[in-house]
């Protein structure tokens, strides 16, 4: 399984896009006028860029600092959620298709990240947004369509773009915890991060495991994401809260790296 990404436009099981003095130097601009390029320069300004990050400056990067930070996925684990759990966090980062639980459609999220899956038009996420002003990420695509995705920049003042050098197929939730920790946050905990054993998902009924799923791989991938947190990214404060959930695949990894680690 390699580490790093070998082409700028194909996927794979890579965990990073490049190195980190290789992402300061060129390659997170690269990616950025790649996949967005100097119309959203434009709207935008320039970014700005560390050793593991790039972000649209009218997000601030220390906007989750010192914060406890709650990241919810699809995995099934998170209809484990109460509202003394969701509610015990100063901020939540959720995704996609979040909206259509009938749980997390009437919770305030702090931050919501939209990949291509996402219909723009879909009334009762306008409808979210409207209500609860959620600071909106993308990140880069290859299939998205820039009509519809200026217009809905247009029409949302919280929009921001974000690339991390960390990206793997562990999706969304990973990602997303890996931005509340560049982004200042002190604790971060996820849930619905479970891998692909059943069909069961807490956002989208029947929706189907991807072509690439293999347990075997997404674990190693899961090892090198929590070394990469605890280690690399300093999170002394980082918790699966579907640890126990059945199912999961991922049960006992984040431990054995926290084992590891002390």
């Amino acid at each position: 399984m390699d580490i790093y990404r070998k082409d700028m436009y194909l996927g794979g099981w890579f965990s990073f896009n490049c190195t980190k003095e290789d992402w300061l130097n060129f390659y997170a601009e690269k990616m950025f006028e790649a996949f967005f390029g100097q119309q959203y320069r434009f709207k935008f300004g320039n970014p700005f860029i560390n050793e593991e990050l790039l972000l649209t400056r009218n997000l601030p990067n220390n906007s989750l600092k010192n914060k406890k930070v709650l990241v919810v996925g699809g995995g099934p684990s998170s209809e484990l959620l109460t509202d003394n759990i969701y509610d015990s966090y100063d901020s939540v980062i959720t995704c996609n298709h979040f909206y259509k639980n009938s749980y997390l459609k009437n919770k305030k999220a702090s931050i919501i990240l939209l990949g291509d899956e996402v219909d723009l038009h879909d009334e009762v996420l306008l409808k979210y947004i409207s209500k609860n002003n959620p600071a909106i990420g993308f990140e880069h695509s290859g299939s998205r369509n820039h009509h519809i995705f200026k217009n809905f920049l247009h029409n949302n003042n919280r929009c921001f773009l974000f690339l991390t050098r960390y990206f793997s197929r562990l999706g969304y939730v990973a990602r997303g915890c890996v931005l509340a920790r560049l982004l200042g946050a002190q604790k971060v905990d996820f849930i619905g991060m479970d891998g692909f054993s059943n069909n069961s998902h807490y956002f989208e009924n029947n929706k189907q495991p991807p072509p690439f799923n293999n347990s075997d791989k997404f674990q190693k991938q899961a090892k090198i994401f929590f070394n990469y947190m605890i280690r690399d990214l300093g999170t002394k404060n980082f918790n699966n809260l579907g640890k126990n959930y059945e199912g999961s695949i991922y049960h006992g990894i984040l431990e054995e790296v926290k084992n590891e680690t002390n």
